[in-house]
């Protein structure tokens, strides 16, 4: 079951749209003559609401949705946010989930910089920058070497918060 660190709540409702179109890039259905299809398409989301309307996760918010997660049993972990602050209580939950058997991918960000970002920066974090159509990184992109990988992460064709389907770029639609 999801869940709304803001309030408290299971109201999980996606009040900017990232979420959803992040979560559509992941596990949209596939196979159903509609919209797209996300990467793993036979795998359910659960939605862990951290971010604000003003677009501001407070880094103890996210590593308590990480911790909700492991003790839930997810076994893949992607967060599509970041700051550029190292953080031992980011690092103290993602090693928790990290012993409880979890992957966890995590965003570059977008800032054309190589400057780390946080929870990608953090130990046993997948960090994953962004390429362009043409293979290569994208203009926005963060880069260098604390980047474990990277994936398609411009135009790409996902859900849309309150139906419909849209376009969207950046290193969260890679992790």
């Amino acid at each position: 079951m999801g869940h709304n660190y803001l309030d408290n709540s299971t109201n999980t409702a996606d009040v900017l749209g990232h979420g959803t179109a992040v979560a559509g890039t992941a596990a949209a259905l596939s196979n159903n003559s509609t919209g797209v299809a996300g990467v793993a398409w036979d795998n359910t989301i659960m939605p862990l609401v951290v971010l604000d309307s003003n677009n501001y996760a407070s880094y103890s918010n996210i590593a308590n949705a990480i911790t909700y997660a492991a003790d839930c049993g997810v076994k893949v972990i992607n967060i599509s946010i970041g700051g550029s602050s190292s953080s031992s209580t980011l690092q103290n939950a993602v090693n928790y989930a990290w012993n409880k058997g979890c992957v966890i991918f995590a965003c570059a960000m977008n800032n054309s910089t190589n400057t780390r970002y946080y929870p990608a920066a953090c130990d046993n974090v997948v960090a994953v920058s962004a390429t362009s159509s043409s293979d290569t990184l994208a203009s926005f992109s963060n880069y260098g070497d604390w980047i474990d990988i990277a994936a398609p992460g411009v135009s790409i064709e996902t859900t849309n918060n309150g139906g419909g389907y849209g376009y969207w770029s950046g290193t969260s639609f890679s992790s």
